[in-house]
């Protein structure tokens, strides 16, 4: 197979749907696919229980799955990305989030065949976890990796202003949000009617306690109840895990719905039948280096947003798609604000064809 136009994308994505990996990188590799070039995933599953490799197509594009390595090859050996690298002769490599001893591996090994090799960056992982050895390594692999491996690379693909504005004095670098492909039936918009006037609002996610305030969200829905007919749809965690995560101790009332983790497909059709996504988060290195999947597929479902400032999310919102608050005690006020108003016409910012641009300068055939 000749390198030609091939870019082998590598990481830990679950396609085709199944976390905000996947979504991040089928919007970059289609935007790729529509300025010439054939990329291919190499995509290493942890929970995966067969031993050999497979061959499965997603989208129209090739990906070689195969179960992680050992834990201390992933980290520090490539084998099966280097193998590949051999076997197929990309013209470049998109490395999403790769650990850092191994990246740096990859480079040295692209820099002897002609290989560009580019990250995909979408975090600055802060390591928060009890067992205190996993936090040692983790948090030297994410510093090691952002200060030093991806500023040895021939460019990186930013997903937030933070990160971008990070690299961008020192490498080669673009700014590009989580991205979808707008001509997806799943985005076809739905009436903009409130059902019996009641307003339904919806956090749809993976919250984390250190991240997302969804207890304080809670709170907020449960006073405006009391003067307005609100519905509040929790999906991806459960009341239990609800409870756990934030040692919450009154009780739920019947308003507040969850779902628990449901196939993408579902939550996208529960996103489109609300009024509101409500996403509040603590701005700290690790939220402003991020960028919310959530909020991207909400904009695109139609469903405008109430949120906080937090990363770069403003620099995609206006008055037609959100209320962004200010304060965070200003929730309250967004809440019965949304409660008296129609559902907007929301506009689509993240169509992946609005950063073909960007791809350009850093991938030219």
């Amino acid at each position: 197979m000749s390198k030609d136009n091939i870019v082998l994308y590598i990481g830990g994505f679950e396609l085709p749907d199944k976390n905000a990996a996947a979504h991040r990188v089928v919007g970059i590799a289609k935007g790729l696919r529509k300025i010439g070039y054939r990329v291919i995933f190499l995509n290493s599953l942890k929970n995966e229980n067969t031993v050999k490799s497979r061959k499965q197509q997603y989208f129209g594009f090739d990906c070689y799955e195969y179960k992680r390595e050992r834990i201390q090859d992933y980290l520090f050996t490539a084998k099966t990305v280097i193998a590949m690298i051999k076997r197929i002769h990309p013209l470049a490599i998109i490395a999403y989030n790769y650990p850092a001893l191994a990246l740096q591996r990859i480079n040295r090994l692209c820099k002897k065949y002609g290989v560009k090799c580019f990250a995909d960056t979408t975090e600055w992982y802060v390591a928060k976890e009890e067992n205190q050895i996993y936090r040692i390594i983790k948090n030297f692999d994410s510093k090691y990796r952002m200060e030093i491996v991806h500023k040895k690379l021939d460019g990186i693909i930013a997903i937030s202003r933070y990160l971008y504005n990070y690299y961008n004095e020192q490498i080669s670098t673009v700014l590009i949000p989580p991205t979808v492909d707008i001509t997806d039936v799943k985005w076809e918009k739905v009436s903009n009617i409130k059902h019996d006037n009641i307003t339904t609002f919806i956090y749809a996610g993976s919250p984390s306690s250190t991240k997302e305030e969804l207890d304080v969200i809670v709170k907020n829905i449960i006073v405006a109840s009391e003067e307005n007919r609100i519905l509040f749809k929790i999906v991806g965690i459960t009341k239990d895990e609800f409870i756990k995560m934030y040692s919450w101790t009154d009780v739920l009332p019947d308003i507040i719905c969850f779902y628990g983790r449901i196939p993408h497909g579902e939550t996208i059709k529960i996103v489109k039948d609300a009024d509101w996504s409500i996403i509040l988060r603590r701005n700290g290195k690790a939220v402003q280096a991020g960028f919310p999947t959530k909020l991207v597929e909400s904009i695109s479902c139609g469903t405008p947003v109430i949120v906080n400032h937090f990363s770069n999310v403003i620099d995609y919102l206006d008055e037609t798609n959100s209320i962004i608050l200010e304060k965070e005690n200003d929730l309250q006020n967004a809440i019965k604000k949304a409660c008296k108003m129609e559902k907007m016409n929301v506009n689509n910012a993240f169509d992946y064809n609005r950063y073909i641009g960007e791809l350009r300068k850093l991938f030219v055939l």
